[in-house]
């Protein structure tokens, strides 16, 4: 499981999340509060507790389809 930094989300979403797979997505969509919050990569990395993680910027919101 790989991990990245989410940045510019909603209040309450956690700073690393933990994606399936090895390899790094090209999006990133995440459930939260009946909503999927969107994220895209920024190209840049960060440091979280000794290692480089890949952070993915907030870009949209849409509905959860029922």
């Amino acid at each position: 499981m790989a991990a990245i930094v989410l940045t510019g989300g909603p209040d309450g979403l956690g700073r690393v999340h933990h994606v399936a797979g090895i390899e790094i997505p090209e999006k990133v969509t995440v459930a939260f509060h009946g909503q999927n919050v969107h994220f895209e990569p920024t190209g840049t990395v960060e440091q979280v507790e000794g290692s480089e993680l890949p952070v993915f910027r907030f870009s949209y919101r849409t509905a959860i389809a029922e």
